[in-house]
């Protein structure tokens, strides 16, 4: 379309008066008034338009494509709402581009009625990523037709699909916003080309980050595939970068990131509303948000978003109109964080995430010299990894799932010995999922063999710190810790300190050791530690109910015929017990040492 082509003055104004109303003249509307015997030409605006598009949006308020051209020449492209179609709003509208209609509202509705008669319906894409309706994934610039093809917008914001004979509106470069600062954000999401396919990538990029920059790539593959992992998986698990400054966490974001544009810097996770935060991860499907600088401050609505987004919920919303209805704004999209804290003040977000640890930062040459070049061609950007990926979307909804459960059922027989949460087992049969997939489809710079191996050794490495930070081996970290300082007080017989006492150590008649606790008065130095380690503590009801529950194997049920869970020893008084373990060093609980 030619923004600039001229709309003509009317060839026979008579005729067009006789069938429209109105006709053309001097770049303007008139029409035919009759005043007795005569019949006045009457201006009717200092202007003419003409609808290009109508954009479809699945609304009754849909929106037009207007061209306005002034007398004098100068031509306007503006995007309107089909309730600003009427004589005050849109004599608001064209002020503002130094126009004016002096109809009436009859008038104005017969010129509107002429312009749909001509328009071309468009469809509006206001999601980026992938679009279900059409089968497209969308970039502010472009999208990637269901046969394979980057499509670009033209100077309007139209896309032509030939193929499907569809035309899809992106505002976001259209000549109707590019003044409008709300794009900003999605102006970044676009394609890029770039030089380098998937398996060029995907070799410096491993070379670059090695394992981790392995599982990193897997993760790219299936976030790219939300939509599909989630709908037959039922989970996507995040990704956590955790590392001191300069070990390279930031990069290997921003370099997997380049696939989709330019917004590669992430979002500061402590500058971040939950509101705004929900908002601009649900504004894109199945493609990857980057959340910076996770810490202990991390403000609590935030860390539940993180638990609602696991399982694809998200921040529900009032929608401003007549039946009170209310949008939910879902998370659709895999979301990386990174942090030099490990997400531990709730325990059920670090069992969600997929942990890379990066502990060095000396890299070999082989590594520099890849980190060298991806950096070298970044800005020329890395949008046909992107595409090579995409391409095999409608054989990856067909496999998915069978291979996933391969991957279950695998893991239980050769991982049992690992003791692996449930989660924890499923996230790796997932990671591993499109390197079994996909293996004769891109050529990976690994053999599954090999992803296997690290995939397995990172969850192993991750299933330890999972131990040391659930809320019940926090607590006994704890007490461990008290015994040791000197903190808390034990239990002697001898010295008659029952009221003094916090534990006590004793041997059962079958010879087992037990440890005796006064849950009450422990608490507050249980408190006391946790603030001071930025661990999150739990209140004291919920505390007893963990480590009285029966999932807890080292509680000792009351065996006394009374209510409740304590036990009344004759000599200590009010109390619960757990076993101990024997350790080399002494004994241990839920394995945390714990000395006499």
């Amino acid at each position: 379309m030619d923004c600039q082509k001229k709309i003509p003055d009317s060839l026979n104004p008579e005729e067009h008066f006789d069938i429209y109303g109105y006709f053309i003249w001097g770049g303007k509307y008139f029409t035919y008034e009759i005043r007795g015997k005569n019949k006045i030409k009457t201006e009717l605006s200092n202007f003419v338009g003409k609808s290009d598009f109508h954009l479809v949006n699945g609304t009754n308020n849909s929106k037009r494509i207007i061209k306005l051209q002034r007398n004098t020449g100068e031509i306007s492209i503006i995007e309107i709402q089909s309730s600003e179609m009427k004589l005050d709003s849109f004599e608001t509208i064209l002020k503002s581009k130094q126009c004016t209609f002096y109809g009436n509202t009859y008038q104005l509705k017969r010129i509107f009625a002429n312009w749909m008669d001509y328009e071309i319906q468009a469809h509006i894409i206001e999601t980026l990523g992938f679009n279900h309706e059409h089968n497209v994934y969308a970039f502010s610039n472009a999208v990637f037709s269901a046969k394979g093809k980057i499509l670009k917008v033209n100077d309007v914001g139209i896309i032509n699909d030939q193929e499907n004979e569809k035309k899809y509106y992106l505002p976001a470069f259209g000549l109707a916003n590019i003044n409008n600062q709300d794009y900003e954000g999605e102006r970044k999401f676009l394609f890029i080309e770039g030089e380098l396919d998937f398996e060029k990538w995907a070799k410096l990029y491993f070379e670059a980050f090695e394992n981790n920059g392995a599982i990193a790539t897997l993760f790219l593959i299936l976030s790219v595939f939300w939509d599909i992992v989630f709908s037959q998986v039922g989970f996507f698990p995040f990704l956590f970068l955790f590392g001191a400054y300069g070990t390279g966490k930031t990069k290997l974001a921003e370099f997997l990131l380049r696939v989709f544009g330019k917004d590669y810097l992430g979002i500061p996770l402590n500058n971040a509303t939950q509101v705004g935060l929900t908002r601009a991860i649900a504004s894109r499907n199945n493609t990857t948000f980057y959340l910076k600088e996770y810490t202990p401050e991390t403000d609590e609505s935030n860390q539940d978003l993180i638990l609602t987004a696991y399982d694809g919920s998200g921040r529900v919303t009032g929608i401003k109109s007549n039946d009170n209805k209310t949008r939910i704004a879902a998370v659709k999209s895999a979301i990386i964080f990174d942090g030099n804290h490990l997400p531990n003040q709730k325990t059920a977000i670090l069992s969600r995430m997929v942990l890379l640890n990066f502990q060095k930062n000396q890299f070999s040459k082989k590594q520099q010299k890849a980190f060298n070049e991806l950096e070298k061609i970044q800005d020329k950007g890395f949008g046909k990894v992107l595409t090579n990926i995409l391409k095999h979307r409608e054989y990856v909804q067909q496999n998915l799932k069978r291979v996933f459960d391969e991957n279950v059922t695998e893991l239980k027989k050769e991982l049992n010995n690992n003791n692996f949460s449930e989660r924890t087992l499923k996230h790796v049969a997932l990671i591993l999922t499109p390197a079994k997939l996909l293996i004769k489809k891109i050529k990976f710079p690994f053999t599954f063999n090999e992803i296997t191996l690290a995939v397995v050794e990172n969850a192993i490495e991750q299933n330890n710190l999972l131990k040391q930070t659930d809320e019940i081996t926090i607590f006994w970290q704890a007490f461990s810790y008290g015994i040791k300082n000197n903190i808390l007080t034990e239990f002697k017989r001898d010295l008659y300190n029952n009221k003094q006492s916090h534990y006590n150590f004793k041997i059962n008649e079958a010879g087992k050791n037990i440890l005796q606790i006064k849950l009450q008065s422990i608490f507050p130095e249980y408190v006391k530690y946790c603030k001071n380690n930025n661990q999150r503590f739990l209140d004291p009801n919920s505390l007893r109910m963990l480590l009285t529950s029966k999932a807890n194997k080292a509680f000792i049920p009351n065996p006394q015929k009374k209510p409740g869970h304590t036990y009344i020893d004759k000599y200590f008084s009010v109390c619960y017990q757990f076993w101990l373990e024997n350790n080399e060093n002494g004994f241990s609980i839920n394995e945390v040492e714990i000395n006499k």
